[in-house]
């Protein structure tokens, strides 16, 4: 290494470091191990431009390593990012720029929010998918234009190698032969509770070679000559790639290779050393200009002429007059676009009956023809959650412009790398059963999180499956979608409901998640889309005294509007909620609640779910009807008889409470 080099280097390792002295909070053991990777990474590879944050074709870095945050606010401060000195030094500080953990559209530079282990990989995974397929689409209308050849990285450490996530999502890259995906693997083999090799064992490298991928292997993952030879092989590898550099964590301090150095600052002592063993006698948060010059040049002068080239390019795509590279323009931009879809042109006779999944299928297929820009997959089980987009294909190295993605049974993988798409600005959809809702809770709980549109479609709810029995009969899926912050649920109850769904969904552009039973049901009287919109309607009326009111959504609304009819010809005038979106209508505001749910009227609710996320509605926990148990496995009516959820008993309880 050049002198120039092994000063900017210390002063990235100094500068982090005394990110996490002054928080006294960080990991400066990730910090000073992977150091010299982010460096090379930074002054010899990345074609980023830190005056156009935003540019198209820039190079994606995505960040697993839970503890290089510092690491990473140094390296975008010294690489001129909008990131000053005093954000550096407010590391960790409530409503500053450079939070503990990495986030999406709080820090210049950062592009996805990460932070749980594995989930970094997953989503680099997802981007890379994503830019190989607008690629292709860009091409496929006007190939001399070349707009999209970024590169993916990921920096990721020994813990995100320990989750299942990372082996789900390479799997798939592998298939997907990723080509522009390229792991950077920290490997300390050292990890919070100690040495790594109590915990595991495996041979990565022959592991990811069976998997399709490139593999390297560094001894040393200090030597920025090594790093930036291994970076440029993999990149000329045609393959996804996964670089191994064997590093020491902590390297330089006192505890070096020691697990007390995972999550705890150093001491006065151990900062004084590293300086004085550096030669490094700045004050704390201070980088020398020579180092900052010396740091940019190299990433500046690399991405200038590929960037003037590139513009180019992006004119004459400007001045193309393609309605779908206009489109393709829009969404690589980020700017919003509606669809053209209304509930409104589409009429459905009264008799109209039909499995909600049916239904779906239709209505998706109708709004993915509409623009190549929409395309989704299953955890292997399109067939069962009806969800294939009919014209277009699977997505695979052979058909680079299909639009169906087999995800495989990988549930939490699926989330995330529709995570990385959404992130690119495709509109994407994901689905699987109710019940592996929990499989991927964590990379749903990231989609709400950085507020992404993406859309969960899932399929199988409540007891009503039947003979699959209490393992895939879901309880407690729907409060837990319910109580995740900013994620809009919708639970349909017949085709115009599902209709009314998919348009605010298209219209928000929100993270949403699709509630749809698998059973047939029919078109219900006063049934309307447009009110989805509030979350919740009066879907028929009381004629004269109001006596109560029945709430539900689903499958059950049909009981509940069966119950209201009948409890006419007894003298019970009641009026029946039709409540397909909780989140909207609690966005409504109280005089529209006080106007569909009056306080002094006794109301019910009737779900086949956990109650307690009904309590809001019900006057009352005693007037909420849902199932706090595990089911049974039989006959649909059977299991419902059995825990007291057929037309009857339900008929008889709300009776007894009317009462």
């Amino acid at each position: 290494m050049n002198q120039d080099d092994i000063r900017a280097l210390n002063e990235l390792k100094i500068l982090s470091i005394d990110m996490i002295s002054r928080a006294k909070s960080g990991s400066p053991g990730i910090a000073l191990s992977m150091a010299p990777i982010v460096y090379t990474l930074f002054h010899r590879h990345l074609y980023i431009r830190p005056n156009d944050v935003n540019w198209l074709n820039r190079d994606r870095l995505i960040v697993s390593s839970q503890g290089a945050s510092s690491l990473i606010y140094a390296a975008l401060h010294m690489a001129g990012f909008d990131i000053k000195k005093e954000d550096l030094m407010n590391y960790r500080t409530i409503n500053s720029i450079t939070p503990g953990i990495l986030e999406y559209m709080t820090t210049p530079g950062i592009e996805a929010t990460t932070g749980l282990r594995g989930q970094g990989i997953a989503c680099a995974t997802g981007i890379a998918l994503a830019s190989k397929y607008v690629k292709n689409l860009i091409d496929s209308e006007d190939d001399r234009l070349k707009l999209i050849d970024y590169t993916t990285y990921c920096l990721c450490d020994d813990a995100d190698f320990m989750e299942g996530i990372t082996n789900e999502a390479l799997s798939f890259a592998g298939v997907q032969q990723l080509n522009n995906l390229i792991l950077l693997y920290n490997a300390t083999g050292i990890t919070e509770d100690g040495p790594l090799d109590t915990t595991i064992n495996e041979d990565l490298v022959r592991k990811y070679q069976a998997l399709g991928f490139y593999v390297d292997f560094l001894k040393d993952g200090s030597n920025i000559r090594d790093i930036d030879r291994a970076i440029s092989a993999a990149k000329k590898s045609g393959r996804p790639s996964l670089l191994i550099f064997k590093t020491i964590l902590g390297s330089g301090s006192f505890n070096e290779n020691k697990n007390i150095v995972y999550n705890k600052p150093l001491s006065v002592d151990d900062v004084a050393n590293l300086r004085k063993k550096w030669n490094l006698f700045l004050p704390p948060f201070e980088i020398s200009k020579d180092s900052i010059i010396y740091f940019q040049k190299g990433i500046n002068e690399r991405t200038e002429k590929k960037y003037r080239k590139w513009q180019e390019n992006y004119k004459k795509l400007e001045n193309n007059q393609n309605p779908r590279l206009t489109e393709i323009k829009n969404v690589l931009e980020k700017k919003e676009w509606n669809l053209d879809f209304n509930s409104d042109n589409y009429k459905i006779t009264d008799n109209y009956r039909e499995s909600l999944r049916e239904t779906n299928l239709k209505i998706l297929n109708l709004i993915g023809s509409k623009s190549s820009l929409i395309l989704g997959g299953s955890a292997d089980c399109s067939l069962s959650c009806q969800t294939f987009l009919n014209n277009t294909g699977e997505l695979s190295t052979k058909n680079k412009l299909g639009r169906n993605i087999r995800f495989g049974s990988r549930e939490n993988a699926m989330a995330s790398i529709l995570n990385g798409m959404a992130l690119t600005g495709l509109k994407v959809f994901g689905s699987t059963k109710l019940i592996y809702a929990d499989y991927l809770k964590s990379s749903l709980r990231l989609t709400a999180l950085m507020n992404l549109p993406i859309t969960y479609i899932f399929t199988h709810d409540t007891i009503h499956i039947g003979e699959d029995g209490p393992v895939m009969q879901p309880i407690e899926q729907m409060a837990m979608l319910h109580t995740t912050p900013n994620l809009i649920c919708y639970r349909p109850a017949d085709i115009i409901e599902v209709m009314g769904a998919w348009e605010n969904i298209l219209k928000r552009n929100l993270p949403s998640a699709l509630i749809i039973t698998k059973n047939d049901s029919p078109k219900l009287p006063g049934s309307n889309a447009k009110e989805v919109a509030k979350g919740a309607y009066i879907i028929k009326k009381e004629k004269n005294k109001l006596d109560g009111i029945l709430i539900s959504s689903g499958s059950e609304l049909i009981y509940a509007l069966q119950m209201a009819y009948d409890f006419e010809q007894i003298g019970l005038d009641v009026r029946v909620v039709s409540m397909p979106s909780m989140e909207l209508f609690l966005s409504e505001g109280k005089i529209y609640e006080e106007l569909i749910l009056p306080k002094n009227i006794k109301r019910i609710v009737i779900s086949a779910e956990n109650p307690l996320i009904w309590n809001r509605f019900a006057s009352g926990n005693d007037n909420i009807i849902g199932i706090n148990e595990f089911g049974y496995s039989g006959h649909v009516m059977e299991v419902q008889q059995k825990m007291g959820f057929d037309y009857q008993s339900l008929k008889s309880k709300v009776e007894s409470l009317l009462r």
